[in-house]
């Protein structure tokens, strides 16, 4: 039997943004203890006083964003008494920013970039708080990109201990940490510790089963029936799963039915699935790479370089920081917390081995070397399609 081909004025998609990293769905499946945990945190602040203190622990893509923002919503909608607000520290790196964005949420506009001392803005933030009396609470997502410098400490001592200075505010944190071995805690100076005392709420890996009635669901509410058929959703569960990152898996379906679509199909196949499985995982190492500031960015290139340059020997960490020197100054300690910081966003991986003494040797992941030649902005995809696929011809 002869397949109809899709007309150039349709598409397989019902709502495209179904697929967006940032969607926030309506139903939350497999979390309802995590949430339990979140809301029993926060129910202090209805009653007009500070949140429990919690750190979020769990790897990348195990919906640990997702139930805060969820959260925040619900409180959001229940009263005006409390001010929630999540940082990305990916993006936010210093404490002056970080307020910044609780200035954002309070005001509806950003403080100056500079010219205002750090102090003031808290004692404005204060202020409102005050006025209002509202309770703060601040989730910084991908809170280890503030460890470098103390950020983290300084950021957490202004937050917790702002009712010091300012009688009245009532303040608490969520922490999101996705390196399950790095004890964030215990990287706080004592002082800061002792005002944290964070419970923690833990984020396992989705099970298959639970991957594929998360990626069900989404093709639901962003596809039209048929367009993908079971044993395509038995690939992209397999998928996600092997690469332990539920984002991959709505970035999959997104890219094969886009690839199904440009080539005027109704259905998606198994090659449009693995097509689009090498440049999902490619674009979770694109964001990675986009994050690093100069120094970070300075520290990878020169990792990649001294691996091309002799690719039979491994790459010391040693090596790479005397590459680096002809290109930047940068000290010691400073190499190694950045060394860290890429181990931690996923770009690189560390292994010490014994040859003469204990050597750091420096492993570039999968997919890193391939990004850094692209570039930048390259792998945008249309926002604009064509009409919907009328009643009676959906797939």
């Amino acid at each position: 039997m002869t397949r109809t081909p899709l007309m150039a004025d349709q598409t397989l998609f019902r709502d495209s943004r179904t697929f967006d990293t940032t969607h926030l769905p309506e139903t939350f499946n497999y979390r309802d203890a995590q949430i339990r945990d979140l809301a029993f945190a926060l129910r202090p602040t209805l009653r007009g006083s500070a949140p429990l203190n919690t750190v979020l622990r769990g790897p990348p893509g195990t919906g640990k964003t997702t139930a805060v923002r969820r959260i925040f919503a619900e409180v959001e909608e229940a009263t005006q008494a409390v001010v929630p607000v999540l940082v990305s520290c990916q993006v936010h790196r210093t404490a002056y920013a970080v307020f910044g964005q609780v200035y954002l949420a309070l005001f509806g506009q950003v403080p100056p970039g500079s010219g205002v001392p750090l102090r003031r803005l808290m004692g404005r933030i204060a202020g409102e708080l005050t006025a209002r009396g509202a309770v703060l609470v601040v989730c910084l997502d991908d809170a280890g990109y503030l460890l470098p410098d103390n950020v983290l400490n300084d950021l957490l001592a202004g937050i917790l201990r702002m009712h010091e200075g300012y009688p009245g505010t009532r303040a608490g944190v969520m922490l999101v940490v996705s390196d399950v071995d790095v004890d964030l805690v215990r990287c706080l100076d004592p002082a800061t510790r002792s005002v944290l005392q964070a419970s923690e709420v833990y984020f396992p890996l989705y099970t298959p089963e639970e991957i594929r009635g998360i990626l069900a669901d989404r093709i639901r509410a962003g596809l039209y029936p048929g367009v993908v058929p079971p044993a395509v959703l038995d690939l992209l569960v397999e998928r996600t799963h092997a690469c332990g990152d539920l984002r991959v898996g709505p970035e999959m379906i997104r890219r094969a039915a886009l690839a199904a679509e440009m080539d005027a199909r109704r259905e998606v196949e198994a090659a449009d699935v693995l097509a689009a499985y090498a440049a999902s995982l490619n674009l979770q190492v694109e964001r990675a790479v986009r994050s690093l500031d100069a120094g970070e960015r300075a520290v990878l290139d020169s990792i990649v370089a001294a691996g091309l340059e002799d690719e039979e020997e491994p790459v010391i960490s040693g090596r790479v920081y005397e590459r680096l020197g002809d290109r930047m100054q940068m000290s010691y300690t400073a190499f190694h917390e950045r060394l860290r910081r890429l181990e931690l966003l996923r770009l690189v991986d560390l292994a010490v081995v014994r040859r003469r003494g204990l050597t750091r040797v420096i492993l570039v992941r999968e997919g890193v070397e391939e990004v850094l030649q692209v570039p930048a902005g390259s792998s945008g995809v249309p926002v604009n399609g064509p009409a919907g696929v009328c009643d009676d011809e959906k797939c």
